[in-house]
């Protein structure tokens, strides 16, 4: 008897199992309920890892450029640039809580932080910053660098004020600024597949050789800085996590898709990857000046870390956090359609990766081509399949409700 009775309580679950996958199939709603709380959530959460996984990277890439200035040697150098190309793809991932009314954009608010411009400012003039080969674009020389002219003192202070202060490419603090001060300009043709060429001497018997030294530690003190800011206030209980998860959940869910809509429709596609395929700023007019990592020759690198990064927000999943997303709360919706989400993000990571791991360097393959061509090569189509995604972004977001 107490055998029957098991095996029917086991029959009965399995009928209701069934029954619960399969309640569609009559054409009916999607049996699965996603709650808009658990999906912004998870972003929460998924945003808070992502930054202090940024931060710590940072960190590391901090630790590395102190041996070096302790002990300024080739091998320590080539340390300090390997862990800022550590660094930066954590960091590129996060570009996707961008333009989603958060706290790396936003000024004039009590939790805002506004410090986008200053971490990953680009494209940059170099001679603002430091010594320059006159001639390789139209603007070397324009500026004093901030480096020869001993009356600044070089502090994190002084950097954050000087950052952007005479054009949009005055740039003195960040990302591409330290990525200068290791690499150095990149003066070789693309086609030699070559990085800047900057020797550690610039950093021992070069002319300001302690300045350049001062100069490469506190903007990295204030990248870290700053990365730290941003994982405090999205961590549990930060700031802007508080602000944020108290918002109309339709508000919520809006702004942090439009950050995603926004680096796959517009940022990476058009500013980062259009841009310099139609640049003629650079060596022979190659392009190189507008490429986002151009010192350091890893644009190809970020244009994956950005669209992963769009991924990681639009399925929820990032390391160990994994959750119901905005691809479970349109497939509860509207199944067809999230399918169709599905495809255009797998169609733009496929042809991201084409160019994340092409044999030739992204440098050289701007040169093959510009966004007029017949038939687009690599970089072109992974614009196209970046932009479809963005617009099945936009259409999914309607499906619950959402108007981007």
């Amino acid at each position: 008897m107490k055998f029957k009775l098991i095996n029917l309580l086991y029959l009965l679950t399995i009928s209701l199992f069934i029954t619960a996958c399969s309640n569609d199939d009559d054409g009916g709603e999607p049996s699965v309920t996603v709650e808009r709380s658990a999906v912004i959530e998870n972003y929460s959460n998924l945003v808070y890892q992502s930054y202090l996984d940024s931060y710590n990277g940072a960190v590391s890439l901090q630790t590395a450029i102190d041996v070096f200035i302790e002990t300024p040697t080739d091998a320590n150098f080539t340390a300090a640039k390997t862990a800022w190309l550590a660094a930066r793809d954590f960091y590129g991932q996060t570009e996707a809580f961008r333009e989603a009314n958060g706290p790396i954009d936003t000024e004039n608010e009590s939790w805002s932080l506004g410090t986008e411009g200053q971490l990953n400012a680009w494209p940059i003039d170099e001679s603002y910053i430091d010594y320059v080969a006159t001639g390789t674009e139209t603007y070397a020389g324009s500026f004093t660098s901030i480096i020869s002219d001993t009356s600044v003192t070089i502090d994190e202070a002084t950097l954050a004020s000087l950052n952007e202060e005479t054009t949009d490419k005055s740039i003195s603090t960040g990302w591409h600024a330290i990525e200068f001060l290791l690499w150095g300009q990149d003066n070789t043709t693309p086609s030699e597949d070559l990085p800047g060429q900057r020797d550690y001497t610039d950093y021992t018997i070069a002319d300001d050789a302690d300045r350049r030294a001062e100069y490469l530690e506190a903007a990295t003190d204030l990248l870290v800085s700053d990365l730290n800011a941003l994982t405090t206030t999205w961590a549990p209980n930060g700031d802007y996590r508080t602000v944020f998860e108290a918002l109309d959940e339709d508000v919520a869910l809006k702004q942090f898709i439009n950050g995603a809509f926004f680096i796959a429709g517009d940022e990476l596609s058009s500013e980062r990857i259009i841009a310099p395929v139609d640049s003629t700023d650079g060596i022979d007019g190659l392009g190189q000046e507008d490429e986002h990592s151009c010192f350091s020759d890893n644009t190809h690198q970020d244009i994956w870390a950005n669209a992963q990064g769009v991924y990681n927000v639009v399925f929820g999943s990032y390391g160990s956090i994994s959750g119901d997303s905005f691809y479970d709360l349109v497939k509860a919706n509207d199944e067809e359609q999230a399918q169709k989400l599905k495809d255009a993000a797998d169609e733009a990571m496929e042809k991201v990766n084409a160019i994340a791991n092409n044999a030739e360097p992204f440098d050289y393959l701007i040169t093959l081509e510009s966004s007029t061509d017949a038939n687009f090569g690599v970089v072109m189509q992974s614009v196209v399949a970046l932009q479809d995604w963005a617009d099945e972004i936009s259409a999914s977001a309607i499906t619950v409700g959402i108007s981007l």
